[in-house]
Protein backbone atom coordinates (compact mmCIF):
# COMPACT_ATOMS: atom_id res chain seq x y z
CA UNK A 1 0.00 0.00 0.00
CA UNK A 2 2.61 2.67 0.75
CA UNK A 3 4.68 1.79 -2.47
CA UNK A 4 1.11 2.29 -4.10
CA UNK A 5 0.71 5.70 -2.40
CA UNK A 6 4.43 6.67 -3.50
CA UNK A 7 3.48 5.70 -6.83
CA UNK A 8 0.63 8.13 -7.02
CA UNK A 9 2.99 10.80 -5.44
CA UNK A 10 5.42 10.54 -8.09
CA UNK A 11 2.86 10.38 -10.88
CA UNK A 12 0.95 13.43 -9.78
CA UNK A 13 4.45 15.52 -9.58
CA UNK A 14 5.03 14.34 -12.93
CA UNK A 15 1.62 15.44 -14.43
CA UNK A 16 1.66 19.29 -12.51
CA UNK A 17 4.95 20.05 -13.24
CA UNK A 18 5.15 23.99 -14.86
CA UNK A 19 6.21 24.95 -18.14
CA UNK A 20 9.77 25.23 -19.82
CA UNK A 21 11.32 28.60 -19.97
CA UNK A 22 10.94 27.95 -23.72
CA UNK A 23 7.12 27.70 -24.12
CA UNK A 24 6.80 30.70 -21.28
CA UNK A 25 8.84 32.86 -24.12
CA UNK A 26 6.60 32.08 -26.78
CA UNK A 27 3.30 32.40 -24.74
CA UNK A 28 4.66 35.66 -23.99
CA UNK A 29 5.61 36.68 -27.52
CA UNK A 30 1.99 35.42 -29.12
CA UNK A 31 0.59 37.33 -26.42
CA UNK A 32 2.06 40.66 -27.25
CA UNK A 33 1.86 40.06 -30.90
CA UNK A 34 -1.92 39.75 -30.19
CA UNK A 35 -2.17 42.61 -27.85
CA UNK A 36 0.00 44.61 -29.79
CA UNK A 37 -2.10 43.74 -33.42
CA UNK A 38 -5.11 44.73 -30.89
CA UNK A 39 -3.67 48.37 -29.97
CA UNK A 40 -3.42 48.86 -33.97
CA UNK A 41 -7.12 48.03 -34.64
CA UNK A 42 -8.18 50.48 -31.77
CA UNK A 43 -5.95 52.92 -32.61
CA UNK A 44 -7.61 52.89 -36.31
CA UNK A 45 -10.75 53.24 -35.53
CA UNK A 46 -10.18 55.62 -33.09
CA UNK A 47 -8.36 57.76 -36.00
CA UNK A 48 -11.11 56.94 -38.20
CA UNK A 49 -13.74 58.14 -35.92
CA UNK A 50 -11.91 61.36 -35.07
CA UNK A 51 -11.43 62.22 -38.97
CA UNK A 52 -15.55 61.49 -39.42
CA UNK A 53 -16.44 63.28 -36.33
CA UNK A 54 -14.39 66.50 -37.95
CA UNK A 55 -15.58 65.66 -41.20
CA UNK A 56 -19.38 66.00 -39.67
CA UNK A 57 -18.40 68.99 -37.94
CA UNK A 58 -16.92 70.82 -40.97
CA UNK A 59 -20.27 69.61 -43.23
CA UNK A 60 -22.57 71.56 -40.35
CA UNK A 61 -20.51 74.59 -40.15
CA UNK A 62 -20.49 75.00 -43.98
CA UNK A 63 -24.43 74.32 -43.76
CA UNK A 64 -24.75 76.65 -41.21
CA UNK A 65 -23.04 79.50 -43.10
CA UNK A 66 -24.93 78.85 -46.59
CA UNK A 67 -28.30 78.84 -44.39
CA UNK A 68 -27.05 82.01 -43.34
CA UNK A 69 -26.12 83.55 -46.29
CA UNK A 70 -28.87 81.97 -48.89
CA UNK A 71 -31.43 84.15 -45.79
CA UNK A 72 -29.59 87.16 -46.58
CA UNK A 73 -29.07 87.13 -49.92
CA UNK A 74 -33.00 86.52 -50.34
CA UNK A 75 -33.50 89.94 -48.01
CA UNK A 76 -31.67 91.83 -50.63
CA UNK A 77 -32.39 93.07 -53.84
CA UNK A 78 -29.44 92.95 -55.82
CA UNK A 79 -26.03 90.97 -55.51
CA UNK A 80 -22.87 92.30 -57.44
CA UNK A 81 -18.89 91.55 -56.60
CA UNK A 82 -17.88 94.80 -56.34
CA UNK A 83 -13.71 95.22 -56.11
CA UNK A 84 -12.03 96.39 -52.84
CA UNK A 85 -11.28 99.67 -54.49
CA UNK A 86 -14.96 100.04 -55.32
CA UNK A 87 -16.46 99.17 -52.02
CA UNK A 88 -14.32 101.82 -49.60
CA UNK A 89 -14.61 104.91 -52.74
CA UNK A 90 -18.25 104.11 -52.89
CA UNK A 91 -19.10 102.90 -49.25
CA UNK A 92 -17.89 103.05 -45.83
CA UNK A 93 -16.19 99.49 -45.99
CA UNK A 94 -13.43 98.59 -44.01
CA UNK A 95 -11.35 95.46 -43.77
CA UNK A 96 -10.62 93.60 -40.21
CA UNK A 97 -7.97 94.23 -38.64
CA UNK A 98 -4.71 92.29 -39.08
CA UNK A 99 -5.66 91.08 -42.30
CA UNK A 100 -3.98 91.49 -45.67
CA UNK A 101 -5.64 91.25 -49.75
CA UNK A 102 -9.51 90.38 -48.95
CA UNK A 103 -11.24 88.93 -51.54
CA UNK A 104 -14.76 90.46 -51.83
CA UNK A 105 -17.04 87.19 -53.46
CA UNK A 106 -20.50 88.82 -52.52
CA UNK A 107 -21.76 92.47 -52.03
CA UNK A 108 -25.20 92.44 -51.06
CA UNK A 109 -27.36 95.64 -51.83
CA UNK A 110 -30.11 95.59 -49.36
CA UNK A 111 -33.94 95.90 -50.05
CA UNK A 112 -34.84 99.62 -50.05
CA UNK A 113 -37.31 99.42 -47.16
CA UNK A 114 -34.11 97.39 -44.60
CA UNK A 115 -32.82 101.06 -43.51
CA UNK A 116 -29.70 100.22 -44.42
CA UNK A 117 -27.31 102.25 -47.11
CA UNK A 118 -24.34 100.57 -47.42
CA UNK A 119 -24.07 97.16 -49.11
CA UNK A 120 -23.49 93.67 -46.69
CA UNK A 121 -19.85 92.11 -47.80
CA UNK A 122 -18.85 88.59 -47.34
CA UNK A 123 -14.92 88.42 -48.61
CA UNK A 124 -12.19 86.03 -48.22
CA UNK A 125 -8.82 86.45 -46.19
CA UNK A 126 -6.39 85.36 -44.15
CA UNK A 127 -7.43 84.17 -40.69
CA UNK A 128 -6.69 87.52 -38.33
CA UNK A 129 -3.13 87.45 -36.52
CA UNK A 130 -2.59 85.54 -33.47
CA UNK A 131 -6.73 84.19 -33.41
CA UNK A 132 -8.19 81.12 -32.53
CA UNK A 133 -9.64 81.11 -36.47
CA UNK A 134 -8.07 78.51 -38.19
CA UNK A 135 -6.62 78.85 -41.86
CA UNK A 136 -5.54 78.95 -44.73
CA UNK A 137 -8.76 81.00 -45.26
CA UNK A 138 -11.65 82.47 -43.39
CA UNK A 139 -14.96 83.45 -44.83
CA UNK A 140 -15.65 87.41 -43.48
CA UNK A 141 -19.10 89.47 -43.14
CA UNK A 142 -18.81 93.34 -43.01
CA UNK A 143 -22.57 94.00 -42.02
CA UNK A 144 -24.98 94.97 -39.19
CA UNK A 145 -25.96 92.68 -36.46
CA UNK A 146 -29.52 91.13 -36.97
CA UNK A 147 -32.34 90.90 -34.46
CA UNK A 148 -34.53 88.18 -33.35
CA UNK A 149 -37.11 89.25 -35.78
CA UNK A 150 -35.17 89.38 -38.88
CA UNK A 151 -34.20 93.01 -39.24
CA UNK A 152 -31.29 94.90 -38.31
CA UNK A 153 -29.93 96.47 -36.12
CA UNK A 154 -27.78 100.10 -35.42
CA UNK A 155 -25.71 98.19 -32.93
CA UNK A 156 -27.44 99.68 -30.33
CA UNK A 157 -30.25 97.45 -30.40
CA UNK A 158 -32.61 99.21 -32.30
CA UNK A 159 -34.44 97.97 -35.17
CA UNK A 160 -33.04 100.09 -38.46
CA UNK A 161 -36.40 100.32 -39.81
CA UNK A 162 -37.78 102.36 -37.35
CA UNK A 163 -35.38 104.39 -37.02
CA UNK A 164 -34.90 108.30 -39.07
CA UNK A 165 -33.75 107.93 -42.89
CA UNK A 166 -29.91 108.42 -42.66
CA UNK A 167 -29.56 107.13 -39.02
CA UNK A 168 -25.93 105.91 -38.23
CA UNK A 169 -26.12 102.02 -38.28
CA UNK A 170 -22.81 100.16 -36.73
CA UNK A 171 -21.24 97.62 -39.46
CA UNK A 172 -19.01 95.00 -38.00
CA UNK A 173 -16.41 92.19 -39.37
CA UNK A 174 -17.04 89.03 -37.94
CA UNK A 175 -15.84 85.63 -39.28
CA UNK A 176 -18.70 83.45 -40.64
CA UNK A 177 -16.65 80.02 -40.82
CA UNK A 178 -13.05 79.49 -41.02
CA UNK A 179 -10.42 76.58 -42.34
CA UNK A 180 -11.78 77.57 -46.45
CA UNK A 181 -9.68 75.52 -48.44
CA UNK A 182 -7.59 77.10 -51.37
CA UNK A 183 -6.35 73.18 -52.39
CA UNK A 184 -9.64 71.59 -53.00
CA UNK A 185 -9.08 69.42 -56.44
CA UNK A 186 -13.01 69.71 -56.78
CA UNK A 187 -13.14 73.66 -57.53
CA UNK A 188 -11.35 72.63 -60.90
CA UNK A 189 -14.58 71.71 -61.94
CA UNK A 190 -16.49 75.03 -61.21
CA UNK A 191 -17.05 76.60 -64.26
CA UNK A 192 -20.09 79.55 -64.54
CA UNK A 193 -22.67 79.10 -67.32
CA UNK A 194 -22.64 81.84 -69.73
CA UNK A 195 -26.53 82.98 -67.78
CA UNK A 196 -24.06 83.28 -64.76
CA UNK A 197 -21.50 85.20 -66.02
CA UNK A 198 -20.18 87.66 -63.34
CA UNK A 199 -17.71 85.36 -61.55
CA UNK A 200 -16.17 85.73 -58.02
CA UNK A 201 -13.18 85.52 -57.55
CA UNK A 202 -11.98 85.21 -61.39
CA UNK A 203 -11.87 81.87 -63.09
CA UNK A 204 -8.12 81.57 -63.12
CA UNK A 205 -7.82 81.89 -58.93
CA UNK A 206 -9.96 79.08 -57.10
CA UNK A 207 -10.27 79.49 -53.72
CA UNK A 208 -12.75 77.96 -51.35
CA UNK A 209 -15.67 80.41 -51.60
CA UNK A 210 -16.92 80.89 -55.02
CA UNK A 211 -19.97 82.79 -56.93
CA UNK A 212 -21.26 83.18 -60.04
CA UNK A 213 -23.81 85.55 -60.51
CA UNK A 214 -26.04 86.22 -62.95
CA UNK A 215 -26.45 89.84 -65.20
CA UNK A 216 -29.23 90.73 -63.86
CA UNK A 217 -27.69 90.51 -60.23
CA UNK A 218 -30.57 88.69 -58.95
CA UNK A 219 -29.36 85.44 -58.94
CA UNK A 220 -26.77 83.65 -57.54
CA UNK A 221 -24.54 80.27 -57.55
CA UNK A 222 -22.28 79.63 -54.11
CA UNK A 223 -19.81 76.93 -53.65
CA UNK A 224 -17.81 76.29 -50.41
CA UNK A 225 -15.14 74.06 -49.51
CA UNK A 226 -13.54 73.56 -45.83
CA UNK A 227 -10.14 71.33 -45.81
CA UNK A 228 -8.37 71.33 -42.60
CA UNK A 229 -5.30 70.55 -44.71
CA UNK A 230 -4.13 69.70 -47.94
CA UNK A 231 -4.33 66.13 -47.60
CA UNK A 232 -7.46 65.87 -45.85
CA UNK A 233 -11.11 65.17 -47.10
CA UNK A 234 -12.76 68.41 -47.99
CA UNK A 235 -16.54 69.08 -47.40
CA UNK A 236 -17.73 71.16 -49.49
CA UNK A 237 -22.09 73.02 -49.77
CA UNK A 238 -23.81 74.63 -53.05
CA UNK A 239 -26.53 76.32 -53.60
CA UNK A 240 -28.68 78.31 -55.84
CA UNK A 241 -30.27 81.26 -54.68
CA UNK A 242 -32.67 84.52 -56.13
CA UNK A 243 -33.21 87.81 -54.31
CA UNK A 244 -36.71 88.58 -53.47
CA UNK A 245 -36.67 92.04 -51.98
CA UNK A 246 -36.60 95.31 -54.09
Amino acid sequence: MNRFKCWVVLSRAKTQKGFTLVELLVAISITGLVISLAGSGLYAIMKANQRSQIETADRLELEQALAFMTDEIKMSREIKTDSISSLTTNNHFREASGIDLPQPILVLYPALNSGLTDPIVYYLAEPPNRSVWAGSRVIYRWGPTLKQNGNYSDGKGNDVTQLLPGAPVKYYNEVLVDRISNVASAQAKISCESSYSDAAPIVTSRLGFYACIAPDKKSVKLWMYKQPSASAKSQSVNALVVTRSN
